[in-house]
């Protein structure tokens, strides 16, 4: 607290010279970073050339690196120059206007005879003879009101200068990247930074719901906030961080608070709280850094609040997982938290005793599952009916499908990774206790092979699910490999291959549709992708309506693009009628998927698992969402509308989906003489959109007259693709 002699003795003359000096620093600094007004050498000018320079041998990889990220350091140095001129002239300007009110409420004060001491206190001056000219009670309480409101204001301005100045002080071999553009509405940033950790830092019992709100509020008011965010982290620490949310999130320490509400709160902390954290991930200070490092560290290690329950165990990588699920994260702390957390697992899984005389063992069993039920944390995570939060794979998986290219170096160390992911990592139903006597009854969907599908899916295409940004034109090898990875792990399960991945494996061959339209109608033997395995994910990915949609209208947009890609063609070593070819050979793969998914079930059958009303839902799956090459939504054009590639697979798609209603209103088992029978609108306008794009190539050729003629191409090519592949994986069902 500024006492009243502190502020009327404050000399200013020395914090104005601190703070035009470091006006003049920032703007040398800023010189010698960007070359200033007149365009001198620069680090910018620098660095643009080490980017432009055809860097060689170890110098690409080393001193490129080197030079481009001590050039971006000079970018730093004006920035905390910048911001520390605004606290210390902010603060200056602020404690003028302090010492102004301070001496205007001694002068109203003097006014009515009351004077102000040394040590702040309101009291009659005793410079009146008349006992009637002193000053009431109310009069000096009043002086002392406006007194003490100058000298609250000052104390908050040295607060706020003194935590703005500390965060810059934190780090001390680097410079900070973001900074302060105003003093009274940024550096108020520090001073709630500061609110969150004092409310965090109490016993989880102490922390009333009304605090809890407060602490949600401030989050949601700074979401995105650098400052706010690394200031949260590092003053809780490592431990701190973890600690607070794995005793809030144990119900033994809901005291007295209403649970219901407290479950709610917590349900929004781990929101709020989750994605500052990844916000303060993406700092590259030095104060992160070692943050980051101790997070890790304490993965393996209990953070929980220690009540006297043994029940309290919870793991560092339990308590940061859950609050994973929000944000996105930075991708080097990512990556080396995901290889931390499946070496933990692989070391610490085994069997396990079943309490109880002689009642043997438990086997391949997670730490995460190893105690009982009456023995163990079982609820960290609040409002999901299937996923209790206690698997911290869920969330890191949630993570990991908000940083497409961490998910992408995650799945990338080949096979082995992803066999552990998709078949051999031990499960166990992570859910809310009440699926009857034991978790064990309950037979939903698994909440960490979904948080699988949608990083798989980031992993491969580089989208992040319900992102509304469109796909990228092309794959990296390593996007491409992960596809072929989890095709070569998914298929030999066959019909044990999880439901759950059904959706997202419709997406990534939808979005990666090019390779897997090569690989159908590969004749040859060069199939990019094992084709056993291929029918046998396709045929899973078949079992669900809305997924057999959204892959049908995907390949429909990757046999037209085919079509499309070359239509010049100088000399007769071109064979514009491959492509033809292959749409045909593509159809009659998808029809044998279909066939071995549901070719034996009734049309009761079919309605009665959904059917109809899921294949032409108006708000089924659109495929144009993930499929490369979509122009950017445009005014009053949403989804490249117009363009060949659009109008010409959703032609097709319009006319498989019209005779797809008219098979479900049939017995699915109904026997065609032909794949071409089966899906002859979608297979001739197919034909007619080849005959569109090459017609100049296609006049006067034998079998490729307009009509009877390209109809007759698919038609044989659609066959032969489906008695390739005619009951050669899996049963029907």
């Amino acid at each position: 607290m500024v006492s009243y002699s502190d502020l009327e003795h404050l000399r200013l003359g020395k914090l104005k010279k601190a703070a035009e000096q470091w006006q003049q620093m920032a703007e040398k600094l800023d010189k010698v970073a960007n070359g200033g007004k007149d365009g001198g050498a620069s680090a910018a000018d620098l660095e643009s050339k080490a980017k432009g320079a055809d860097w060689k041998g170890d110098n690409a990889s080393v001193t490129k690196a080197f030079v481009t990220k001590a050039t971006g350091e000079f970018d730093d140095l004006v920035t905390s120059a910048r911001s520390i001129h605004t606290i210390l002239n902010g603060a200056h300007l602020d404690f003028e206007q302090h010492k102004e009110d301070l001496k205007e409420a001694v002068e109203r004060a003097r006014k009515k005879n009351v004077v102000i001491d040394p040590q702040g206190v309101a009291r009659p001056s005793m410079c009146y003879v008349n006992p009637d000219d002193g000053p009431t009670q109310a009069e000096i309480d009043t002086a002392a009101e406006d007194v003490g409101e100058v000298l609250r204001a000052a104390a908050i301005t040295d607060s706020k200068a003194a935590g703005a100045l500390r965060y810059h002080a934190k780090s001390k071999y680097d410079f900070r990247e973001h900074g302060f553009k105003n003093f009274d509405g940024s550096v108020q940033v520090i001073l709630d930074a500061e609110k969150y950790q004092k409310l965090a830092e109490q016993k989880p019992e102490n922390i009333s719901n009304g605090e809890l709100q407060r602490m949600v509020e401030l989050g949601r008011k700074y979401k995105g906030n650098e400052i706010f965010a690394e200031t949260v982290a590092t003053e809780l620490g490592a431990r701190g961080s973890l600690g607070m949310y794995a005793g809030l999130a144990d119900k033994d320490n809901f005291g007295d608070h209403p649970a219901d509400r407290r479950m709610e709160l917590l349900a929004d902390l781990e929101k709020t709280y989750g994605t500052t954290l990844a916000t303060a991930t993406r700092s590259d200070s030095t104060a992160m850094e070692k943050w980051e490092r101790q997070v890790i560290a304490l993965g393996g290690k209990e953070v929980g609040y220690d009540n006297g329950n043994p029940k309290t165990r919870v793991y560092g990588f339990q308590a940061m997982s859950n609050l994973m699920r929000h944000g996105k994260y930075e991708t080097n702390f990512l990556t080396k938290y995901g290889d931390e957390l499946i070496a933990f697992e692989k070391e610490n899984t085994g069997d396990v005793p079943i309490p109880g005389p002689r009642a043997g063992d438990r086997e391949n069993v997670l730490p995460w599952d190893e105690n009982p039920l009456w023995a163990r944390n079982n609820l960290m995570h609040f409002g999901d009916e299937n996923d209790a939060g206690t698997d911290p794979m869920t969330g890191y998986m949630k993570a990991l499908s908000h940083n497409p290219d961490a998910s992408t170096q995650f799945f990338d160390p080949g096979k082995d990774r992803m066999e552990y992911m998709l078949d051999t990592r031990p499960d166990y139903n992570d859910v809310p206790t009440g699926y009857g006597s034991d978790r064990d009854d309950y037979d939903g969907p698994s909440a960490r092979m979904n948080a699988t599908g949608d990083a798989l899916f980031a992993a491969t295409s580089g989208m992040t699910p319900g992102d509304d940004s469109p796909p990228a034109a092309s794959h990296s090898e390593a996007q491409g490999q992960i596809m072929k990875d989890a095709i070569n792990v998914l298929g030999p399960q066959g019909d044990d291959m999880p439901s759950e991945l059904r959706d997202s494996m419709a997406k990534v061959m939808t979005n990666q549709g090019d390779v897997v339209h090569d690989a159908m109608s590969t004749v040859d033997g060069s199939s990019p992708i094992n084709e056993d395995n291929l029918m046998e994910v396709t045929k899973q990915v078949s079992r669900d309506p809305e997924t057999y949609r959204l892959l049908n209208d995907g390949m429909n947009y990757a046999m037209v693009a085919d079509m499309n890609s070359d239509t010049d063609y100088p000399d007769d070593k071109q064979h514009p009628e491959d492509s033809l070819n292959r749409a045909g050979y593509t159809l009659g793969f998808m029809e044998e998927a279909r066939h071995q998914a549901i070719g034996d079930w009734s049309k009761e059958e079919l309605t009665e698992a959904g059917w109809k009303k899921k294949m032409f839902d108006s708000g089924a799956l659109i495929a144009s969402e993930y499929v490369p090459g979509i122009p950017l939504p445009g005014e009053g054009n949403k989804i490249g509308l117009g363009t060949p590639l659009f109008a010409g697979a959703t032609v097709a798609s319009q006319a498989w989906i019209e005779g797809e209603q008219e098979r479900i209103g049939e017995e699915a088992n109904k026997q065609y003489e032909s794949t071409y029978e089966a899906r002859k609108g979608q297979a001739q306008k197919l034909a007619d959109q080849w005959y569109s794009v090459n017609e100049g190539w296609a006049e006067g050729r034998t079998d490729f007259s307009p009509g009877r003629g390209i109809y007759q191409r698919i038609d044989s090519a659609a066959n032969d693709g489906n008695d390739r592949f005619e009951g050669g994986t899996g049963d029907q069902g």
